[in-house]
C-alpha cells in the first residue's frame, strides 16, 4: 500500500470567488449599508466627548445611486498599521484592540459590504499623523495568488485629509442587482428609516448623518407617566461572565400611545437597536407554559396591547458580551445574558399586560368615550425613555378606583353689552364667561337640579 510523499500537502484553502460569494449571500443589502454606518459610529465613539451631545461635530455622509456608493466621515480615521493588520482581515484577529462599547464585533462588516456592492472599491483614511489608501479591482484580485490587498495612492482633498481626519469608502462597478436598487427612491427611503431607528441614540447624541443630502432627524421612544400613580417599570442589573467581564442591563416596561406598529419590545446592544416593536415568542409573546403562581405567562400579541412598550438595553465594554447575531438583525437566544434577561422581561411585562386587559374591559363596559381608565391613560404625559428614573416599579391604578369624569358641553350665546355689564356688577364677576356660567348655575338650582 503506497503512502503520499511527506511533502505533499492537501490544499483546503477556499477560492476567493467562492469565499466572496458565500460571504455576501446571507446578508440583505440594507444590512450591508448599516454595517458601514456601524463602523463610522464606532469611530465617532472613539472621539466622543462628555456632555449632553457627545457626538456633536461628527458627520457621516452617504451617497448612493446606480453608479456608485460612497460613505464619508470626519470621525478621526484610522492609521495604516490598523489597516494592514486588522481592518481588511476576514475576521477579528486575537488580541485586537476593541473600541469600548463598540457595535462592530465580528470583523466582517466592511469587507462583506464592499464585496456585496460591487467589483471595485477604494478605501482611504487619514489621521492627524498618517494617511493611506487601498484600491481593489475585485475581478483582478480574485485571479491573483494570496489574500492581500494592494495599496493605492492617497490624495488629500476637502473630504478626507490629515487636516480633516476621517475615512471615505467608494464602491463602483456595482453589481447589476445592487445598481438597480440603489437607483430607487424606495431603497433610499428604506435606508433613511433604518438608520434613524437603528442609530437613534447616536443621532440624538449629536451625530449628523445625511443620505443623498437629506439630514436624518432623531426618533425617540416615549412612555406615558402621570405623577406617582401611573409610571413605567424600570430595573437595572448586571451580568458577570466567567472571565469577570460585566454586561449592564436595563429593562423598561410601560405604555405609550396606541399604535400597533410601535408596540412590542425594543432590544438595544451597545446603543445599536437590534429589534424594534418585536412581538415574537423570542421576546415572550405567546408563551403559554404555566408560571410558578399558577397563571399563564404572556398571551400572543393583538391590538389590545397596542400601547405596550418594552425596552431592554445591553451595554458592555466588550461587544462580544452583548446578545446579538452576526448581522445585528436578531438576538442570540443561546447567550446566557439573554436567557437570564428574557425571563425577567416576561416577569416585568406581566403587570403591564394585566393593566391593558383591565383597560380593554373598562372600554367594553363604558365605551371608549366614557371609560374612566381610557380617559386617565389618555391624559397622561409622554416622557422619553432616557428621562425615566433608574429604578421604579410599574404603577397603574386598579380598575374601579378612577373617578369617572363628568362630560361637559360648551354653551355660546350673545347678549347686549350693557346688560352683561350690569350682571357683572351685580354678581361681582369679572368676565362675560363667568356671568354666563353663574346664570346657568342659578337657573339650574332654581329648577331643582342637584
Amino acid at each position: 500500500m503506497t503512502q503520499p510523499t511527506p511533502d505533499l500537502v492537501i490544499d483546503a484553502e477556499p477560492t476567493k470567488t467562492f469565499f466572496v460569494d458565500m460571504l455576501t449571500r446571507d446578508i440583505a443589502l440594507e444590512q450591508a449599508v448599516l454595517d458601514l454606518v456601524d463602523n463610522t459610529v464606532d469611530a465617532a465613539k472613539g472621539m466622543a466627548k462628555e456632555g449632553p451631545l457627545p457626538f456633536d461635530g461628527c458627520e457621516v455622509s452617504i451617497l448612493l445611486n446606480s453608479e456608485y456608493f460612497k460613505i464619508t466621515d470626519n470621525c478621526g480615521g484610522f492609521d495604516s498599521q490598523t489597516a494592514a493588520s486588522y481592518a481588511f482581515k476576514f475576521g477579528r484577529p486575537t488580541g485586537t484592540h476593541r473600541t469600548p462599547h463598540s457595535i462592530g464585533q465580528f470583523g466582517v462588516g466592511m469587507k462583506r459590504a464592499l464585496f456585496k456592492f460591487g467589483h471595485h472599491f477604494n478605501v482611504r483614511s487619514a489621521t492627524k499623523n498618517d494617511s493611506w489608501c487601498v484600491d481593489v479591482d475585485v475581478h483582478q484580485w480574485e485571479t491573483q495568488p494570496g489574500w492581500s490587498f494592494p495599496w493605492g495612492d492617497f490624495v488629500p482633498d476637502r473630504a478626507v485629509s490629515q487636516d480633516r481626519p476621517g475615512t471615505e469608502i467608494i464602491v463602483t462597478s456595482l453589481r447589476p442587482e445592487v445598481s438597480t436598487r440603489f437607483a430607487t427612491d424606495r431603497f433610499k427611503n428604506t435606508i433613511i428609516t433604518l438608520i434613524k431607528s437603528k442609530h437613534r441614540q447616536f443621532i440624538s447624541g449629536g451625530l449628523r448623518i445625511t443620505v443623498n443630502g437629506t439630514p436624518l432627524t432623531t426618533t425617540n421612544i416615549f412612555l406615558l407617566v402621570q405623577g406617582s400613580n401611573f409610571r413605567p417599570g424600570v430595573q437595572e442589573s448586571t451580568f458577570t461572565w466567567p472571565n469577570d467581564a460585566v454586561t449592564k442591563i436595563k429593562i423598561i416596561v410601560g405604555l405609550g400611545n396606541s399604535s400597533p406598529k410601535e408596540a412590542g419590545w425594543y432590544v438595544i446592544c451597545n446603543g445599536r437597536v437590534i429589534l424594534e416593536a418585536d412581538r415574537r415568542d423570542v421576546t415572550g409573546w405567546g408563551v403559554v407554559e404555566e408560571m410558578a403562581n399558577g397563571g399563564m405567562a404572556i398571551p400572543s400579541f393583538h391590538n389590545q396591547y397596542a400601547r405596550f412598550r418594552g425596552i431592554v438595553t445591553f451595554d458592555s465594554d466588550d461587544s462580544a458580551q452583548v446578545p446579538w447575531n452576526t448581522t445585528k438583525t436578531d438576538v442570540d437566544q443561546d447567550s446566557p445574558v439573554w436567557r437570564q434577561t428574557a425571563t425577567r422581561m416576561m416577569e416585568m411585562m406581566r403587570p403591564v399586560i394585566n393593566f391593558l386587559n383591565e383597560l380593554d374591559a373598562d372600554i367594553d363596559e363604558h365605551t371608549r368615550d366614557d371609560s374612566p381608565m381610557y380617559q386617565f391613560v389618555s391624559s397622561a404625559a409622554l416622557v422619553k425613555a432616557e428621562d425615566l428614573p433608574a429604578q421604579s416599579a410599574f404603577v397603574a391604578p386598579p380598575r374601579g378606583t378612577i373617578a369617572k369624569k363628568v362630560r361637559t358641553i360648551k354653551i355660546q350665546y350673545s347678549r347686549p353689552v350693557d346688560k352683561v355689564d350690569f350682571l357683572m356688577s351685580e354678581l361681582s364677576l369679572g368676565t362675560a364667561k363667568s356671568v354666563g356660567e353663574k346664570a346657568f348655575d342659578l337657573l339650574y338650582e332654581r329648577m331643582g337640579g342637584e
